[in-house]
């Protein structure tokens, strides 16, 4: 048989190995999971990968790196040669037993938020104070996908992933139309990291009393963290909602930054415009205090006023008209500093309520 034969033969053996390497493992993961009493997120974060990844690991269809097999002998005490050729048998441990019973109401509530969303936010390339971008080039565009993630127990957990980085809103639409189409959330990871592996964000989805927590990961370059206000209601979906995120900014420094964001189930029909608007949650008001006002009083007084005063007739209309502006300059800033740049807070009685009418139009028009 010549070298050109012999090689497709050996591929074949390699493929097979390989194939029954990703079983036993399969295998044996979930063994730890059942054991321990684990969920498959639980051991994602042991191993720091993604939810879609483990699930990838326990359905065979990938295999665990080296620095993830010393992990998991350090964590679980196994022997790693068992652990990639045979069927193990987890050390004996104490088991607090996990409830069976799946909260119904909690379950219908959860359901509500799966589905893919349209995301709004700024771009952050630019220092602050100094971002002169009109609306259509500093909004950015992202697409965020909640899904029920199947697990080995009876206990279901939730995941999500995102794509960020978009920058025109008619490719947004594309991908988040295309990923409307697939209705197995399998399929729709696989078309993520298939085609948008760059911008690819994974993590998983979780709600508390009042609000809603997306924590997701890009490779081992960004973590990001958004947070929105839980809504109860009995509408069958969660439309949407205005949050911040944390991240880390995409400019020349890569530097933590915080900022609204907004998401919809369904396209907005606003203007780059008005999106930009809203998501500045209005534009900044400027209030003058008492203090500002009186020294403004005496200052234009003292420069107008009184056509027989010394320092009416000792500065000329320019240099008047400049320490006007370096007073109304320092008054500004003053304010700025005081409130400003302290936080970004949502207000539930006015920012979401006013994001909110802005999606229930879009919710309304996509299902006339």
């Amino acid at each position: 048989m010549s070298e050109k034969e012999s090689k497709p033969s050996a591929k074949s053996a390699v493929a097979a190995n390989n194939q029954e390497l990703a079983e036993i493992t399969s295998s044996n993961l979930k063994k730890l999971i059942s054991h321990h009493d684990l969920t498959q997120k639980d051991l994602a974060d042991i191993l720091c990968v993604a939810p879609a990844s483990m699930t990838d690991y326990c359905k065979g269809r990938r295999t665990l790196g080296t620095e993830h097999l010393l992990v998991l002998k350090k964590h679980f005490d196994i022997s790693i040669d068992d652990f990639l050729t045979k069927s193990i048998t987890p050390p004996a441990v104490t088991v607090v037993p996990r409830s069976t019973v799946i909260d119904k109401e909690k379950m219908e509530t959860y359901h509500k938020y799966c589905a893919a969303y349209y995301m709004y936010y700024f771009d952050t390339s630019k220092s602050k104070g100094r971002d002169l971008l009109p609306p259509k080039q500093s909004l950015h565009y992202g697409i965020l996908y909640i899904y029920e993630n199947p697990t080995s127990l009876d206990e279901p957990e939730f995941c999500c992933a995102a794509v960020l980085g978009i920058s025109k809103r008619e490719d947004v639409t594309r991908i988040k139309e295309k990923l409307d189409e697939m209705k197995d959330p399998e399929r729709v990871i696989d078309h993520i990291g298939k085609n948008y592996d760059s911008m690819a964000y994974y993590g998983d989805f979780s709600l508390t009393q009042y609000h809603a927590f997306v924590s997701i990961n890009h490779a081992s370059t960004d973590k990001a963290l958004l947070i929105f206000h839980r809504v109860d209601n009995n509408k069958p979906e969660y439309i949407g909602g205005i949050g911040t995120i944390n991240s880390v900014s995409k400019g020349r420094e890569h530097t933590p930054v915080i900022q609204f964001i907004g998401i919809s189930r369904y396209p907005l029909s606003l203007s780059e415009e008005e999106i930009h608007h809203k998501l500045l949650l209005d534009y900044p008001t400027f209030e003058a205090d008492p203090e500002m006002v009186d020294e403004m009083i005496m200052n234009f007084k003292a420069l107008y006023a009184d056509p027989n005063g010394a320092i009416y007739e000792q500065f000329s209309e320019y240099q008047k008209a400049v320490m006007v502006r370096s007073t109304l300059e320092r008054f500004v800033k003053k304010s700025l500093e005081r409130n400003m740049f302290r936080y970004g807070k949502i207000s539930g009685a006015t920012d979401d309520d006013q994001w909110y009418h802005v999606i229930k139009a879009a919710s309304v028009k996509s299902s006339d």
